[in-house]
């Protein structure tokens, strides 16, 4: 069992879910999911992570890696994307979401 950094699991994804069962952990691939590397973490493994997570039917995974100020992009079907500008956008069940980068990277300067 995975446990991400952060997910966002859509209003759909709930549906059917019990009042008890959302009051633990949730037993589902979350649509999107964000892992943040930290400074002792092997990028093969967090790759491997997210892939994995992509293979279990996220629709969205974002590696931010703070160190490299890059951005690592999964989604299914796709090749994963490595983003280095300022603003990354969210697609897909995250449409119209958008992490100003700027922040993030001045936190870990």
């Amino acid at each position: 069992m995975l446990n991400p950094d952060a997910s966002y699991i859509t209003a759909e994804q709930l549906k059917g879910l019990t009042r008890q069962d959302r009051a633990h952990f949730l037993h589902i691939a979350p649509a999107f999911v964000i892992e943040l590397r930290s400074p002792s973490a092997r990028l093969s493994a967090l790759q491997r992570k997210m892939e994995f997570w992509i293979a279990n039917g996220v629709q969205l995974a974002w590696l931010i890696d703070p160190e490299a100020k890059q951005v690592h992009v999964y989604s299914p079907g796709a090749t994963p994307r490595i983003e280095t500008v300022k603003l990354v956008a969210g697609s897909g069940p995250v449409e119209g979401f958008v992490l100003d980068l700027e922040e993030v990277w001045s936190c870990f300067e």
